[in-house]
């Protein structure tokens, strides 16, 4: 095969495995599988979603703090669902940018406002190529619209601590 046709190829393969990368972040969240959530990050990450909550600052820190957190909240819903579309891919050697559109949908009934807190936005995904294939090492979200009842949030992970408590 001619060179040319080896770095498309090398591009094509990143792509398509950069996209499960984030499709998969989405199916753990959703399936509240954390052993496949786990798997697309690297032992450290940055998940900086300050545009929703700006406290604590976003910082890097050992995965499986995040997983905890998420792990916590999503036990409060009822049910989510995470869209994650419109991707463009930066790829240069062994890291990548991925930029894709979002929506993420979060039920729980609560008798406290609406039922249902949707969020709109970009996720930009910092990755890294390893030898067990791309993780993600930094995420950002950038929010564009939000609707709903936001307070869902916080009463999801205090049903998510009383559902996971010993």
């Amino acid at each position: 095969m001619h060179e040319v046709d080896n770095d498309r190829l090398q591009r094509l393969t990143d792509e398509s495995d950069l996209r499960d990368l984030i499709h998969r972040y989405a199916f753990g969240l959703d399936r509240q599988d954390w052993d496949l959530w786990r798997s697309i990050f690297a032992d450290e990450v940055t998940i900086d979603l300050s545009d929703y909550e700006p406290e604590p600052p976003p910082r890097l820190l050992p995965v499986d703090v995040h997983v905890k957190y998420a792990r916590r909240l999503f036990a409060g819903f009822d049910a989510t669902q995470h869209f994650i579309s419109t991707h463009r891919f930066a790829i240069h050697g062994d890291t990548a940018t991925i930029t894709a559109n979002m929506r993420a949908e979060h039920w729980m009934t609560s008798g406290n406002g609406g039922d249902r807190y949707t969020m709109y936005g970009t996720y930009t995904d910092t990755c890294v190529r390893t030898t067990d294939g791309w993780r993600i090492t930094a995420v950002k979200l950038t929010l564009l619209r939000q609707e709903g009842n936001r307070d869902l949030m916080r009463l999801a992970l205090e049903r998510g601590r009383q559902r996971l408590a010993p």
